[in-house]
């Protein structure tokens, strides 16, 4: 670490120790991120000079701090993320015992959620970092649902129309508590035994969801979202529009937010990896349409991802680049001895194009 008078502090240096004003009270603790807008009150405060860490290059705590001040912030509510959470983990507990009245309260839920993302006039879809693989199917639960309303939010659905979509996007999965927790949560590949039995889960589900009041056309996400456009899905084979819309939208946001989370049998990807993959099989798995609307509203590179350049700098994402979602804002940390006065620089790799990014990490 070392000293410097706080009028040369580069705003975004890491403060190397706990600073104290004359009168002995805390201003800011070791380890944040210095801004701009403190020097007049640590002035105030009588503290002229302040310790700072040598160089800005990535550490663990540098890129930990970082995302801390970016505000990274969810597409719906938190309260009603865990809300939603816990009413579908109370309704599949519930084992062939799902109610009517256990399905009106997750259409509450939908349609909260549904009012949270018409208030927003733009939006991207980044993952909730709040993940564990124990609650895994009750969080991929609420993911799919958030990702398929956005979608069809972009198709122009009305809200009826996304009422029933939200509503199957969420109970998409709850077929599987028929199938043995033994092979849900086997850490290993499975059989062809076990993997025809998984399979059967789709048709479990849409057999439980068809006896509540739910709509047919919800019901049938259940049965349907594993079909793929070029007939190679299960459970009936369908291909292109035989596929019911909403299992369209479904099938995508599902194997999306599949990949970019641990699994009990398999780690998880990084999301521009897991958007590569998807766009990828393109109009063979997807309906191009939907692909093409996912894909607007897809952080390909989320806000506090750590980046890695062609030319070998390491940076975070600051913003993502609307226009060009592979070229987002970034923040490029510079070793002390490279150069010992600028810790980093801020870049917009769609306005520099011979840096690219071709790693990320967590």
């Amino acid at each position: 670490m070392q000293k410097h008078f706080i009028g040369g502090v580069i705003p975004g240096a890491i403060i190397a120790q706990d600073v104290y004003g004359t009168d002995g009270v805390l201003l800011i603790k070791k380890g944040s991120m210095f801004r701009e807008h403190y020097i007049p009150r640590f002035i105030d405060a009588g503290v002229q000079e302040i310790f700072i860490e040598e160089n800005g290059s990535m550490t663990p705590e540098t890129v930990n701090t970082i995302r801390k001040s970016l505000n990274i912030q969810d597409v719906i509510h938190e309260k009603t993320r865990a809300h939603a959470q816990n009413q579908i983990k109370k309704t599949m507990m519930k084992f062939k015992a799902v109610s009517s009245s256990d399905i009106q309260r997750v259409g509450q839920m939908v349609e909260e959620m549904i009012e949270q993302l018409l208030d927003k006039k733009d939006f991207v879809f980044a993952l909730s970092q709040l993940r564990s693989v124990d609650d895994y199917t009750y969080q991929h639960s609420v993911n799919v649902g958030v990702l398929a309303l956005i979608i069809g939010i972009d198709l122009n659905l009305n809200k009826e129309q996304l009422r029933h979509l939200g509503m199957g996007a969420i109970l998409h999965d709850i077929g599987k508590i028929m199938i043995p927790e033994e092979i849900i949560k086997k850490p290993a590949k499975l059989t062809s035994d076990e993997f025809r039995e998984v399979k059967k889960h789709t048709e479990y589900g849409y057999d439980i969801l068809i006896q509540t009041n739910i709509h047919e056309e919800a019901a049938l996400i259940a049965l349907h979202h594993h079909e793929k456009y070029d007939g190679t899905g299960y459970t009936r084979g369908l291909r292109n529009t035989k596929i019911p819309l909403y299992s369209r939208i479904v099938a995508v946001a599902d194997v999306y937010d599949a990949m970019s989370n641990d699994r009990v049998y398999q780690r998880k990807s990084a999301p521009d990896k897991v958007f590569r993959e998807i766009t990828h099989q393109g109009d063979k798995h997807f309906d191009t349409q939907i692909m093409e609307t996912f894909a607007r509203h897809i952080n390909i590179y989320p806000t506090g991802t750590g980046i890695i350049l062609n030319s070998g700098h390491r940076g975070i994402v600051l913003y993502q680049n609307k226009l060009y979602p592979e070229s987002p804002i970034v923040r490029i940390f510079l070793p002390k001895e490279q150069n010992p006065k600028r810790l980093y620089f801020d870049m917009d790799l769609s306005l520099n194009t011979k840096y690219y990014i071709v790693e990320t990490f967590s």
